[in-house]
């Protein structure tokens, strides 16, 4: 272990056993690093069992609980510092590791990203440049995760014939697991996004029906490639953005037939409508008869 400007650099050697390639522990195995600002030359996944710390990474601090993942490359300053409870005491799995555990070829990486392009994961998923350094999990996830660090630390401990290998075959499932969260998460912030879109443009719709409406300069507004958004309001909506404009407008057309005694032709253009041919084929398409025939038997002072 050497010591530069208050930040402790652990080496391989200061954990791993010789010509090994991981090694896995818990926190409480060795409390003098908690609160030891630190770096290390191997990736470290920390996986918090119980109790509740902060994690500083890089400068950035994170409220730690049960449940908790934290995904530390190398050269990454980070440090905990464990909330002090009797009932509950600060216990993670630190389960280290280099690239060439996997693939001989990857030596000299330095951050679990690089893994994508190791034949063990090669092709399952999307080239990332970056991961997120933390993932917070709860339910039947915190029970996997619990067991696969659970199965690996025990399999490390006990050190039987092939223990190498089953440990391999595990890390490749939580590598996997990690790479599925964070894709998950990339598509969550995604649909959120897209809600959100296609929210915007229904109140649009719904403020400006009475005006010449344009797919493009809609699209324009959300800085959209106008068939992408088609795309997405279709996938949420189940119709396209030229069909809810229609059912907009036919439905503030009924309102008017039913409480004004405007004539069709003015309540058709106040509505949005400039071609009576296509506003009478509009209108009989979703409501069924003309529009004359709806106010005559609907009007609400027959």
């Amino acid at each position: 272990m050497d010591k530069t400007k208050d930040v402790c650099v652990l080496r391989k050697e200061d954990f791993f056993r010789p010509n090994e390639n991981m090694h896995i522990q818990k926190s409480d195995d060795f409390p003098d690093y908690i609160g030891i600002p630190h770096k290390h030359e191997y990736i470290e996944v920390v996986y918090v069992v119980s109790g509740r710390a902060v994690h500083e990474i890089d400068g950035k601090k994170y409220n730690v609980k049960r449940g908790d993942l934290f995904i530390v490359n190398m050269n990454t300053t980070h440090v905990f510092y464990s909330e002090k409870s009797e009932t509950d005491p600060f216990v993670a799995y630190d389960l280290m590791f280099t690239p060439e555990f996997f693939d001989s070829s990857m030596s000299g990486y330095h951050s679990l990203e690089v893994l994508n392009n190791s034949f063990m994961f090669h092709s399952l998923f999307s080239e990332r440049k970056e991961l997120p350094p933390y993932f917070s999990v709860s339910g039947s996830e915190y029970t996997m995760f619990g067991e696969l660090f659970n199965k690996i630390y025990l399999e490390h401990k006990g050190c039987q014939k092939g223990y190498r290998e089953i440990i391999r075959a595990y890390l490749v499932q939580l590598i996997i697991t990690i790479f599925r969260l964070d894709e998950d998460k990339i598509k969550n912030v995604g649909n959120m996004r897209n809600k959100q879109i296609v929210s915007f443009i229904i109140d649009y719709i719904n403020e400006n029906y009475d005006t010449q409406l344009s797919v493009n300069k809609m699209a324009q507004m959300v800085y959209l490639n106008p068939d992408y958004l088609g795309r997405i309001f279709k996938s949420m909506t189940g119709m396209s953005i030229s069909l809810m404009i229609q059912k907009v407008r036919v439905a503030e057309v009924c309102k008017l037939l039913t409480t004004t005694k405007k004539s069709v032709s003015e309540i058709a253009v106040a509505c949005g409508f400039d071609d009576m041919k296509f506003f009478y084929t509009v209108f009989k398409k979703h409501m069924g008869v003309l529009p004359g025939y709806y106010r005559k038997n609907t009007r609400e002072d027959k």
